[in-house]
Parts: C-alpha cells; sequence; structure tokens
C-alpha cells in the first residue's frame, strides 16, 4: 500500500565546492574585518562617552576578535602564496577562517547591545543631535587645517609621497557634508515624531563625521610621517655607507656575484637618499641646496633599508656575531619605528575606506602587523631575528598600501560615472552622499534597494547585525567542507 511505503532517504549532500568556499571565505573576511574596523571606532566614542573601566568588556571582546581575525589573515596568506595546499588543505583552512569570522563577530555582537541600551540616544535625541552639531562645526576647522598643510607638503615633497592623503581633505569635506545633511534628516524626523528613524540618521551623522575627522588627521599624520623620515635619511645613509666599506674591505670573502650588484644597488640607494633630502652631491657632508625635499623620503628610506638588508645578508658569514648584532641594533630602533608608523597609516586608511578596500589589503596589512608584533617582542634579546622581522614586514605593508590604493581607485570608477564634483564618489540618495558613505563603510554597499540607507557602525553605534548576521549563508563552521 502507498502508505506503507518506507520513506526513501534524503539525498547525501556533498561538500561545497571549492571555488564557493573560496569565495565565502573571503566575503566573511572582509565582513567582519569591517565590523572589527566599527567595533574599534565605536569602543573610541564610548570610552570618552562612559570612561575607560566601563568600557572593560567591549576592549576585552574586540581584543578576541582581532586575535580572530589576524590568524584568519595569516592562514589567508599562507593559502596566497608559491607553496601550494591540497584540497583536503584548503578546505580544512578556509572552513577554520569561516569559523574565526562567525567567532569574531559573536564577540562584538555580543558587547553590542549593552551599548545601544547604555547609549539611550532615543531618550537624549536634542541633547545628542547638538553634540553632533558641535562636532561637526570642530571637524570642520580641522578639514580646513589639512588642506593648508597639504598645500604645503604637495610643496615640499612630490605626490608620490603624498597618495594616501591627496584626496584626504575633499573626502572628508564629502563625508562632513554627508553628515551634517543627516543631521538635518534626524531634526526633521524628530519634529515629525519619528524617533527611530531620527536615531539612525544620528548614528549615520556621527559615524561620517568621525570619519571625516579622522581624514583630516591623516594629512597632520602624514606630515609627521615625512618629517620623520627626512631626519631619518642621513643616518641611513651613513650606514648603509658603512657598509659599503665593509663590502670593499671583506670582497675577497665573499663571492664577487653575490656582492657586486649588492654594492651597485646600494650606491644607487644613497644616491636615491642624497637626493630625497637635497644631497645630490656625491659628498655626504656636503651641505643641503634648501629646504624643498626633491624627492620621497619615505621610498629613499625603503630602499635604502632593502639594500642594507641585502649587504648585511651577504657580508654576515663573514662578520663576527657579536659584530653583526651590533649592527642589527643600531638600525633596529628606527626601522621597527618607522615599520609600527606604516602600519598605523594603513591601518586608518584602510579603516576609512573599508566599503573599498578588499582583502588582499588588508591580509598583507595584517602579516605586516604580525611581523611588527614580533620584532618588537624579540628586539631585546635577539637583534638580528628582530631585523629580519622588520625587513619581512617593511614590503607586505607597502604592498598592502598599494592594493589598498587600487581598490579605493577601482571603486571610484565604478561610483563616480555621473559626478565629477563629488570626486567620484557623488550616488545620492535622499539627499545623502551615498557614495562617501559606502566608501568609508558608514553604510553598507548594495543595500538600497528600498531607499533606505543601512547603518553598519561606527562613532555613533550601530546594529552589527547587518553583517551577515552569524554567516549561516557562508557555510559556517559546522558544514561540509
Amino acid at each position: 500500500m502507498f502508505w506503507n511505503r518506507k520513506k526513501r532517504a534524503p539525498e547525501p549532500v556533498g561538500p561545497v565546492p571549492l571555488d564557493q568556499l573560496i569565495a565565502q571565505a573571503g566575503a566573511a573576511l572582509v565582513t567582519a574585518d569591517d565590523a572589527m574596523r566599527a567595533a574599534d571606532e565605536e569602543l573610541s566614542y564610548a570610552q570618552a562617552q562612559f570612561g575607560l573601566s566601563a568600557t572593560d568588556s567591549f576592549t576585552e571582546a574586540l581584543g578576541q576578535a582581532k586575535a580572530h581575525l589576524s590568524r584568519c589573515f595569516e592562514l589567508r596568506k599562507i593559502l596566497d602564496d608559491d607553496i601550494p595546499e591540497t584540497e583536503a588543505q584548503q578546505r580544512q583552512m578556509y572552513g577554520e577562517i569561516l569559523d574565526r569570522c562567525q567567532q569574531a563577530m559573536g564577540a562584538i555582537r555580543a558587547q553590542n547591545q549593552l551599548f545601544e541600551e547604555r547609549r539611550g540616544i532615543e531618550s537624549a535625541l536634542p541633547t545628542s543631535m547638538s553634540e553632533t552639531a558641535q562636532r561637526a562645526d570642530e571637524t570642520e576647522q580641522a578639514i580646513t587645517m589639512a588642506k593648508t598643510l597639504l598645500v604645503t607638503l604637495h610643496a615640499t615633497y612630490p605626490a608620490s609621497a603624498l597618495t594616501s592623503v591627496s584626496e584626504a581633505p575633499a573626502r572628508a569635506e564629502r563625508l562632513l557634508a554627508a553628515g551634517r545633511t543627516a543631521l538635518e534628516q534626524a531634526r526633521a524626523s524628530a519634529d515629525a515624531g519619528q524617533q527611530s528613524t531620527a536615531v539612525e540618521q544620528v548614528r549615520i551623522a556621527q559615524g561620517s563625521i568621525a570619519q571625516a575627522g579622522t581624514l583630516a588627521a591623516q594629512v597632520t599624520s602624514a606630515n609627521a610621517r615625512l618629517s620623520t623620515a627626512s631626519a631619518d635619511l642621513a643616518a641611513a645613509i651613513a650606514s648603509l655607507s658603512s657598509d659599503l666599506v665593509d663590502a670593499k674591505r671583506l670582497a675577497d670573502q665573499v663571492p664577487s656575484a653575490t656582492l657586486s650588484p649588492l654594492v651597485a644597488d646600494a650606491e644607487a640607494a644613497i644616491a636615491e637618499g642624497r637626493a630625497a633630502s637635497g644631497r645630490a652631491s656625491t659628498d655626504p657632508s656636503a651641505p643641503a641646496t634648501g629646504d624643498q625635499v626633491v624627492g620621497d623620503p619615505l621610498a629613499a628610506l625603503d630602499h635604502l633599508s632593502r639594500a642594507e638588508t641585502a649587504i648585511d645578508a651577504a657580508l654576515a658569514p663573514a662578520r663576527a656575531k657579536e659584530e653583526n648584532d651590533s649592527r642589527a641594533r643600531s638600525q633596529l630602533g628606527s626601522r621597527l619605528s618607522r615599520l609600527n608608523s606604516q602600519v598605523q597609516s594603513v591601518t586608518t586608511y584602510i579603516t576609512t575606506h573599508r566599503g573599498a578596500v578588499g582583502s588582499s589589503a588588508r591580509t598583507a596589512l595584517s602579516e605586516a602587523a604580525r611581523h611588527a608584533s614580533a620584532a618588537t617582542i624579540a628586539q631585546s634579546t635577539d637583534p638580528q631575528a628582530a631585523l629580519a622581522e622588520v625587513a619581512a614586514g617593511e614590503p607586505l605593508v607597502a604592498q598592502a598600501q598599494a592594493l589598498a590604493e587600487a581598490d579605493v581607485r577601482d571603486a571610484g570608477n565604478a561610483w563616480g560615472a555621473g559626478s565629477s564634483h563629488s570626486g567620484g564618489y557623488g550616488r545620492r540618495g535622499g539627499g545623502l552622499d551615498l557614495g562617501s558613505l559606502v566608501l568609508g563603510g558608514i553604510l553598507m554597499g548594495g543595500l538600497f534597494d528600498d531607499d533606505r540607507p543601512h547603518h553598519i557602525g561606527g562613532w555613533g553605534g550601530g546594529d552589527f547585525g547587518g553583517f551577515g548576521g552569524d554567516f549561516g549563508d557562508f557555510g559556517g563552521s559546522g558544514g561540509d567542507f
């Protein structure tokens, strides 16, 4: 009989195709990293509002999320290197990335609701709007100062030294305008009795204005980095010049085929360094020709560092360990400080452009930060190992910056078909410059089908649920990889 038939067992579900798993892991990693960066901004605001002791649990949760993501980026770097993994190894590693992304999101989301309740923006809308308007005025002053400083920097340094901040004031102005527009909309919504809508608009305003301030501050940070780099050039040139003296002294102990190209590169790096410091003369004691720097001091320092690392490695067997340690210590302080500064700079750049930056740039940055951390730990006990970590991190942070800038340019091309006056990010919705808000990660891109912007965190709070919940769509840790 029909009702006595045995039910057919369901067809077994096969594993997710590998290419689909790779795409899911990449999307989850970018999403979780965005959430972490938004939470970092949120924590800074919460600390200012409630004090450090009241935010200890959020600080701990954010630390857990960062640890998960650091491991994810480490796995991604291993998967992207030249050493192939088996399909089983790839599935295991991508599965771990998905699982850790889910855990990172959970750690952040668990704390977010507590701050939402404590903040109570809806019950204090007039105060929140007043404070946000005051912050907008302060930010406008900071942007004006940044624009003036950028003019000075362009007169002093080549454009290649300023690519990461050349558009910062203009972007900051657009975000400030978007924030003020959102604030005006919040006032109108509040007057109309639409409290929940007003709260969301205040949050968008706060996130936009805070990020505008961060962009303005990037110009000041760039000025400090370039000034430090210019001051470091003389020491770097002297250190590499000393290596050239050693190369000549130890030439009979190192194969010429190995040493000669390194010497040539070192001489070119020294020439580039002198040019960048305005001292094109071959005499290192020659006076500078003026205040204007005719080259990129950061690029010159990078070349000097690479050349010194290479020539030191070639000469190391012929040097005593004590001498090698001494030389490593003499280089380590300034190079590690510069690496940490560059990591912080690229971190800020990606955070303020996180709506456009993909996983490759974030992976390179995470690896650079990991090498910098390892160098910091090893510097007192093993200076040579610490210097090797710095040398490994330097090209990675440069790669991260280049990849992030390329992603931002691509995003500008995608958004900018119709708005040259707004720098390529001019798509508007309801009076808001949506392109700038998406680029900064303040609004979630691609979620405007219902004409409502979706806020995803930042200075004013936000619902991290908009980041994809528990990554169920990505397969999660319980799927069959």
